[in-house]
């Protein structure tokens, strides 16, 4: 007996370790997928991860800034909107590099390992179309806070053309935080530059001139190349400047950069895509002005009616405010009370903001209404307040001033758009151990009834995408009826609350025009969907 206790202690040992998590096999393809663009020598983050002996050093801050969900940056709140090429990490990922760490970090075999990735300043468009570099700058040694540097750079284009995709290179990847690039048809921008003896002229928030200047694109640490839908483009005009905003973090003095933006430029009739604060503090702001008084925390909303012209398709959303910012929330409830999620970020971050496409274009109707919420801490409590003790904030660009915009990426609508997909791979498994979906607030505060979204392909000859928003827990059923009132099938559906997706076959269903009909919490609702085989 005593024997079999003992083999059968050897077997249970002999085998969790077997299970335990190695490094070779297991973490160092997390790393390698979600951490190391950053990571990495010369990257922007403090240490490299591409080793095993990186990881193990490091080990600690890995296991306190994932479980938290400090990193990798994503600020949208995945329960409430997926967004195209998120940078997320599985709560499965994140529970195996916690047992990774617990068990004692073993290497495993290294050699089983995959490559380690390489990163380099090489283009990935190809031949770039136009490129652009800015001038080499060296972040003078007297800087110790953020510096935010605008640079001028004249297209010398001799047409307009279209921008279909564009790339943003650090020169200095361990200095060079986020990029955002305008376009200046007006020439202040230049004549800002023009008054200063260095390169570049500072500027925090906008580029400093007056009028809206025009977004053309942005950048943050693990961005790829961008590329706009096909026959869709952002008009770049003749003799424009760009205007290539870069943050420069604390820590950065004596660094040389010399950042370059590469162009795709296709000239003929696209349709146009323009980037613009639909939402914004000057013309859209319900209860301003925005102005935040110390010691105060203050909620703003935002209001916009679209005309009643045409349809719009968007293709991202971008919100932007400064320092004393500390939540986002954006929706469309349209002319039908269909409410659609936009974007909403609980914890609002600077140095973190960025553009977020949508994986599938979403179509607006005309008349619909856009909302934006954002609130301001302007207390000791927010570790970003500039200000110590807390100052009056006021609407403005400077380091201590505020804003409150939402950008749009959108084009006129056109039939199908919504079946245009900008990223197919699969989406991170965001569910806790338990099944369920964190969220930090009652969704029902939001949208108070389900909602039930356009099939994505819609006519479909193999499977379509379902989307639904559940505001609680709660259960969900699709029935699928043909014309004649026929029931073909019935599904029940996940039911966690924030939004849901199913990928539905239409195989097995004849040609044909059909009705799904979506049941939750007692609300129904229809959509026509067709088969074409």
């Amino acid at each position: 007996m005593k024997n079999f206790l003992l083999l059968f202690l050897v077997f249970t040992t002999t085998l969790a370790k077997a299970q335990l998590p190695v490094w070779s096999t297991d973490i160092a393809p997390i790393l390698y997928n979600s951490c190391t663009s950053c990571h990495h020598e010369g990257g922007l983050a403090p240490f490299s991860l591409l080793s095993y002996q990186d990881a193990f050093d490091n080990r600690f801050d890995i296991s306190n800034d994932v479980t938290s969900k400090k990193m990798p940056p994503w600020p949208p709140d995945a329960a409430y909107r997926r967004f195209a090429h998120e940078r997320i990490l599985s709560t499965v990922d994140i529970n195996k590099i916690n047992q990774w760490i617990v068990g004692g970090s073993p290497s495993g075999d290294t050699s089983l390992a995959p490559a380690k990735p390489t990163y380099s300043n090489a283009s990935a468009l190809g031949t770039p179309d136009l490129s652009l570099r800015i001038p080499n700058f060296t972040v003078p040694s007297s800087q110790v806070n953020d510096l935010y540097t605008c640079f001028v750079i004249p297209t010398n284009l001799l047409q307009t053309e279209f921008i279909t995709g564009i790339e943003v290179l650090p020169g200095n990847s361990s200095i060079v935080h986020h990029v955002l690039v305008y376009q200046d048809t007006t020439g202040q921008a230049a004549a800002l530059d023009n008054a200063t003896p260095e390169a570049g002229y500072t500027s925090f928030g906008g580029i400093g001139i007056t009028g809206q200047p025009i977004l053309v694109a942005g950048w943050v640490p693990g961005s790829q190349p961008s590329y706009l839908p096909p026959n869709m483009g952002i008009k770049i005009y003749a003799n424009s400047d760009l205007v290539v905003q870069i943050h420069y973090p604390a820590g950065s003095a004596n660094k040389l950069d010399s950042t370059r933006i590469n162009f795709k430029l296709s000239t003929g009739s696209l349709r146009t895509v323009s980037l613009a604060p639909i939402l914004n503090h000057q013309t859209s702001l319900v209860n301003g002005p925005l102005f935040i008084p110390a010691d105060s925390i203050v909620t703003f909303e935002e209001y916009f009616q679209l005309p009643n012209l045409a349809d719009i398709t968007v293709l991202s959303v971008a919100p932007h405010a400064h320092l004393i910012c500390k939540s986002w929330l954006s929706y469309v409830v349209t002319p039908v009370n269909d409410t659609i999620p936009l974007v909403k970020i609980n914890d609002w971050d600077f140095h973190w903001q960025g553009s977020y496409g949508f994986r599938n274009l979403i179509r607006i109707p005309k008349q619909s209404k856009l909302f934006g919420f954002a609130t301001y801490d302007n207390t000791a409590h927010n570790h970003h307040n500039p200000s110590s003790p807390p100052q009056d904030v006021s609407r403005g660009e400077s380091t201590t001033d505020e804003m409150m915009l939402i950008y749009f990426a959108y084009t006129l609508y056109q039939t199908g758009d919504e079946n245009i997909v900008t990223d197919t791979t699969t989406l991170v498994d965001i569910t806790d151990t338990t099944g369920t979906t964190a969220i930090n607030e009652p969704l029902n505060t939001i949208v108070s009834t389900p909602q039930f979204y356009d099939l994505v392909p819609n006519p479909s000859t193999n499977e379509t995408q379902l989307s639904y928003f559940l505001p609680e827990q709660t259960l969900a059923s699709l029935q699928v009826f043909d014309m004649s009132g026929k029931l073909m099938d019935e599904v029940k559906l996940p039911s966690a609350l924030g939004i849901n997706g199913l990928k539905y076959s239409v195989a097995k269903l004849p040609s044909g025009q059909y009705l799904f009909h979506f049941t939750a919490a007692g609300v129904k609702r229809n959509k026509t969907f067709v088969v074409a085989h």
